[in-house]
């Protein structure tokens, strides 16, 4: 690919992931979705939990392919940061520095932060058991839960004991197991992004002349 074509598929992905982030931070936030998006979740708890191995995984994609630009260009950081809405402009300007560098923030640490909250909500969840006590305190992460595949566990958005059924805008969650893959997804997406940070403000590196010796 060209670093042009390059361009446009980071901001193609990026792009969406930050769509996503945002709809699920603004239904977290108990608003509506933006331009009603239909893969966002209504209640807040199974909206961050599934937003965090979606955003992960295009968090990964977005900062691998601009790992992969930024070690094709040039000598500069401004320059190593994939151009977006335009076909050609001089980064090495003022403004070019300034609109370069917002443009990394915005498809690139907003939804980093956005992840950030996804897990702190999500760990802060009340978790009930599915067998019928409808008591809660369980923990995401106890294996030992994971008795079965099918419904072992519900995370609430909200716990009311006096309701029938007191986990109040819930989703199925599996104890142990997706806690684990969620946060080895997010793991992998939070590296990509370093590499691609390192990639823009590091550069290729140069490999050094190799030293030739002459005989007698």
């Amino acid at each position: 690919m060209t670093q042009s074509q390059l361009s446009k598929v980071w901001f193609v992905v990026s792009a969406l992931l930050l769509y996503y982030a945002l709809n699920s931070w603004v239904v977290a936030q108990g608003g509506e979705e933006i331009f009603g998006a239909k893969l966002v979740m209504k209640a807040r708890v199974p909206a961050v939990m599934i937003a965090i191995p979606i955003c992960s995984i295009l968090l990964a994609l977005t900062s691998l392919i601009g790992r992969v630009y930024a070690l094709r260009s040039g000598s500069h950081w401004h320059a190593r940061i994939p151009v977006v809405g335009f076909d050609a402009i001089e980064t090495g300007s003022r403004e070019g520095r300034v609109y370069q560098g917002a443009m990394i923030v915005v498809f690139s640490v907003l939804p980093a932060i956005a992840l950030v909250y996804f897990w702190c909500t999500f760990l802060s969840a009340t978790v009930m058991l599915n067998d019928g006590k409808k008591d809660p305190g369980a923990s995401l992460w106890d294996w030992s839960e994971l008795r079965t595949l099918n419904d072992p566990a519900r995370i609430c958005t909200e716990f009311d004991k006096g309701l029938d059924k007191p986990c109040i805008g819930s989703a199925t969650v599996l104890p142990g197991l997706e806690p684990t893959i969620f946060g080895a997804l997010t793991l992998a997406g939070f590296i990509a992004l370093a590499m691609q940070w390192r990639a823009v403000a590091m550069g290729q590196r140069h490999q050094a002349s190799p030293i030739t010796t002459h005989g007698k």
